[in-house]
């Protein structure tokens, strides 16, 4: 493999030159750290089933995790901004195979609960770095399709990941779920060790200069914006297992293939955003919030129809799935003198929209239904929608003062 190099940008930021071999790399590690993000959501039923509790208070498994995220993440990336980024990167795989294996042997739903916080403290270094480098090893215009190489992880997290861990709880039990986020992990670390150099920070930014971008109000807007489709997206997201189960009628086998498939095509419309981000931020915005809000409707207009709805939630995980990348461009393009630290802003947001809105969903299936999900998602993101559309007028008055 290529040897990374170092130079540095109009900023004045170490810039890492890297080839595309090291991105997927990156992905990999991301891969592993989705799985054990978002793997629970397909065992959710069977986790409350066995420790006795709610759907909804099963539900604390991913708003518990993404909180910590959310309140932890910006100081956390901040903290370990100096350190050697193969290290860090390395130390975050590490620390989610003890989580999975805790997770596995955990006696209690508390000690579950708190298994799954331990990594969720590192878990923003792994996804800032990785973004911000490959967002800076290539010239602004290209960062968007070079952060959806790494952000591949992702989709591919919910393609393979997700599905392979529910068919191996609905095989074995919930254990095997965390047996298999355990061995993706450790997978991305052995090969993170083995193929990818070392990574030196040479120059590390102040931490003034990085905090100085949450003095820009347009940041702000992106956090607020993006903090609310997050939201609005995992409102049913959140419980895709369970609305599929209860509404759509599926059996455990049959679920893992419609969230393999629905992560699927989320690969493809992760690729498409990132062809879309290079030509119109704004534009590709207003695509998805149209999209995503489109096909929900469908869904739950046509939930009783078998292989209708099947294939609408197929095109509504495409759609989807393109919300992390948007959000991530949204929020560093507009701090691009601390990538880094943008990137962490923009876990911090989305993740908090993932504390949020799981309990929204929760509330949401408990006293009025699963089949009401897609219809909450759509408020929230409508919100979302409204905000953007604010703030676009704000700023283009401003431009043409």
């Amino acid at each position: 493999m290529e040897q990374l190099t170092t130079s540095k940008n109009t900023t004045g930021i170490p810039v890492v030159k890297m080839n595309k071999n090291a991105m997927y790399l990156l992905a990999l590690g991301i891969f592993g750290i989705i799985t054990t993000e978002f793997g629970v959501i397909g065992v959710l039923p069977q986790l409350a089933e066995h420790f006795k509790v709610s759907i909804s208070t099963a539900g604390w498994l991913i708003t518990a995790f993404a909180l910590t995220i959310a309140v932890f993440g910006p100081f956390i990336t901040l903290a370990a901004s100096g350190v050697n980024r193969k290290t860090a990167l390395s130390l975050v795989l590490l620390i989610f195979i003890v989580s999975n294996i805790a997770s596995m042997y955990a006696p209690n739903f508390t000690v579950l609960i708190i298994a799954r916080i331990l990594p969720a403290f590192f878990h923003p270094i792994f996804f800032s770095v990785a973004m911000a480098t490959a967002a800076q090893s290539v010239k602004p215009s290209e960062a968007p399709k070079a952060v959806s190489i790494v952000f591949s992880g992702v989709s591919i997290g919910t393609v393979l990941g997700v599905p392979v861990s529910v068919y191996f709880a609905d095989i074995f039990n919930w254990q095997a779920a965390f047996v298999v986020c355990a061995a993706l992990n450790l997978l991305a670390l052995i090969s993170l060790l083995k193929m990818l150099p070392s990574m030196p920070v040479t120059e590390k930014a102040s931490f003034d200069h990085q905090l100085a971008i949450l003095k820009k109000g347009k940041v702000w807007w992106n956090i607020l914006i993006v903090t609310v489709f997050m939201a609005g997206i995992s409102v049913s997201y959140g419980y895709l297992a369970e609305y599929l189960k209860a509404v759509i009628k599926m059996d455990g086998k049959t679920i893992s293939i419609m969230m393999f498939l629905f992560g699927l095509s989320g690969v493809f419309g992760n690729i498409l955003m990132g062809r879309m981000l290079t030509k119109s931020i704004a534009g590709s915005t207003w695509k998805f919030f149209v999209g995503i809000i489109g096909i929900q409707a469908i869904v739950y207009l046509i939930s009783s129809f078998y292989i209708p709805v099947s294939i609408a939630i197929i095109v509504w995980g495409f759609i989807m799935t393109t919300a992390y990348l948007l959000g991530q461009t949204l929020i560093s393009h507009s701090a691009t003198e601390a990538p880094e630290f943008a990137s962490s802003l923009f876990v911090s947001a989305g993740n908090m929209g993932f504390a949020i809105g799981p309990l929204i969903g929760g509330i949401v299936l408990e006293q009025v239904g699963a089949a009401t999900l897609p219809l909450a998602s759509i408020i929230v993101i409508a919100v979302a929608a409204f905000a953007f559309l604010l703030q676009q007028r704000i700023y283009r008055r401003k431009s043409a003062r």
